[in-house]
């Protein structure tokens, strides 16, 4: 089978497709064939040495069953991550603990779309703890992150603004979210917006915790996915896809976007043989939504 490697730190020119055994599944695990796995932009950074272990989100059916696995059987749809390179592949062994059903009514390249960045965003809506009547303000709001995390803040009854470019209004004016320019006068920008400010979603970092705070949100009800150090300095949240609950949290997300509930816009999709592009693309930023890996498509 074909799987992407990555063994050097030479940038995108350093990811290459390898022949490997197909994978065998250990106690606790499936083997999934693997129909979408999204790229996701802290990828970027390990390329150049980084020594964060870029998550990967990944959907497809489950071929093979370990022992002392429970709930999935060969033939069933489902999605989950790894964190690690290995969800671009053809085939992946993977633990059972980390996957959820796939409703039949979400498209493979969402539910390959949904770990990583949009479990962000319910992690910052859970630190955030968003009100009826509320008003939420989210740098970054049309980005993965910051998109999800609108949405869901809707669905809590708060008001929700949005610092974006101007080119992703009419995006977020659809979603019920009311976009404000990012950038300098800001805060002024957000002021003449409203008058209150209860909490604040930070998908940005350079300087947003500052704003926050200058906004007089309680500390407690400001949450950052990226700017960790500003978080320890200033006392706020920095809780993201490893606090939004796990498969369960999952799952909800996954029944949502099955729905309707979640938009998650995937920009482009590429075959496995194109993955250099794909990362190309991501480096690039000049699509808005997911770009997503189809492993069985060898060009």
């Amino acid at each position: 089978m074909k799987a992407v490697r990555y063994d050097r730190f030479s940038g995108i020119d350093g990811i290459y497709l390898a022949d490997v055994p197909e994978p065998v599944p250990g106690p606790g695990e499936v083997v999934m064939q693997v129909a979408a796995s999204v790229l996701n932009p802290g990828a970027l950074p390990a390329l150049h040495g980084s020594s964060y272990t870029p998550g990967r989100d990944l959907a497809g059916e489950v071929v093979a069953v370990g022992a002392d696995v429970s709930g999935f059987a060969v033939g069933d749809a489902v999605l989950g991550w790894l964190q690690s390179w290995d969800a671009h592949a053809q085939f992946v062994a993977i633990p059972a603990a980390q996957l959820v059903s796939k409703p039949d009514a979400l498209g493979w390249d969402v539910a390959g779309s949904l770990y990583t960045t949009p479990m962000a965003g319910l992690g910052a809506i859970r630190a955030v703890e968003p009100r009826p009547g509320e008003t939420v303000v989210i740098s970054g709001a049309s980005g993965g992150v910051g998109f999800t995390a609108a949405q869901l803040a809707l669905r809590t009854g708060a008001r929700v603004i949005g610092l974006t470019s101007a080119a992703h209004f009419d995006l977020l004016r659809h979603h019920g979210i009311e976009p404000v320019q990012y950038g300098d006068g800001e805060r002024e920008r957000i002021l003449a917006t409203t008058d209150r400010t209860d909490a604040f979603i930070d998908a940005v970092g350079g300087g947003y915790i500052d704003l926050a705070i200058d906004l007089g949100v309680p500390v407690d009800r400001i949450d950052t996915v990226v700017d960790y150090r500003g978080a320890k300095e200033k006392g706020v949240k920095s809780f993201g896809t490893t606090d939004a609950g796990g498969p369960p949290a999952l799952a909800g997300l996954a029944a949502l976007a099955a729905t309707g509930d979640l938009y998650i816009p995937v920009a482009a999709t590429y075959p496995l043989t194109a993955v250099r592009d794909a990362y190309q693309a991501l480096a690039d930023r000049k699509t808005h939504g997911r770009i997503v890996l189809h492993p069985q498509d060898i060009v």
